[in-house]
């Protein structure tokens, strides 16, 4: 992205997304609407993004496997949803690592200091989440898709930071939302100053939607809170026509 009015909006987009886990109380709407209804509103515009945004960009972006890779890029062509499913299955382990019992024969020290590992391996996985996200936002070149790219993004954060909220609150209130913060910055920063192939960025790409699936699909089955599947439908429509118009 050489363009300044482009850089000018790149960063202002990830400014925004970076105040969302400071702001999230705000946002949230939760004293005018349940959170069931706008939970899954917001899952639902993150789940068409995914579809009618992301998946579109993994399927061009096997344009650019080159034939030096050998055998590599004959799998990522073949399979190029491939980094999805990566992405799914370790975010997932991530999530069942957090949700394990605790148990310790040591003592309560001992368990612990293995419940704050898990917080901190479940705030590491997050941050490099955001971190990819900022600098995915660098690697956009058409001011449109940088808008639907934010508010996709923006509000599937709301889900996120409502989740931590649930899990760690303590840690996640007192340093957890300002590691994620820093981490979608950081991500920016690194786009802005280096050049990463366009191999690496659909591998990113992949790995990024199959992190929002999951968090989409655990939040809606989840048994902790109700969710609304007309709130949902409302949402997947409404960002579908808009989609799809532009």
């Amino acid at each position: 992205m050489n363009s300044p009015s482009l850089i000018g909006l790149s960063f202002g987009a990830v400014l925004f997304l970076s105040l969302i886990h400071v702001l999230a109380e705000i946002l949230r709407w939760e004293g005018k609407l349940p959170k069931k209804y706008w939970l899954s509103f917001a899952d639902g515009i993150s789940i068409s993004y995914v579809f009618l945004g992301l998946l579109p960009k993994i399927l061009d972006g096997t344009n650019y496997f080159p034939d030096t890779l050998g055998g590599a890029a004959d799998i990522l062509k073949n399979n190029p949803f491939l980094p999805l499913l990566i992405g799914l299955v370790a975010f997932y382990g991530m999530e069942r690592l957090v949700e394990k019992p605790q148990t310790s024969k040591g003592g309560d020290i001992a368990a612990s200091d293995t419940a704050g590992l898990r917080v901190w391996i479940h705030l590491a996985s997050y941050a490099l989440y955001k971190a990819i996200i900022g600098y995915l936002i660098v690697q956009m070149n058409d001011p449109i898709a940088i808008t639907l790219f934010v508010i996709s993004m923006g509000v599937h954060f709301l889900v996120v930071d409502y989740r931590m909220m649930e899990i760690h609150k303590s840690v996640y209130q007192r340093m957890g939302r300002w590691l994620l913060t820093l981490a979608i910055l950081v991500g920016w920063v690194v786009g802005i100053t280096t050049t990463i192939s366009p191999i690496l960025v659909t591998l990113l790409l992949g790995f990024l939607a199959g992190g929002i699936v999951l968090v989409v699909l655990e939040e809606e089955f989840s048994r902790q809170h109700p969710s609304s599947f007309i709130a949902f439908v409302i949402a997947v429509l409404i960002y579908s026509v808009v989609q799809i118009s532009i």
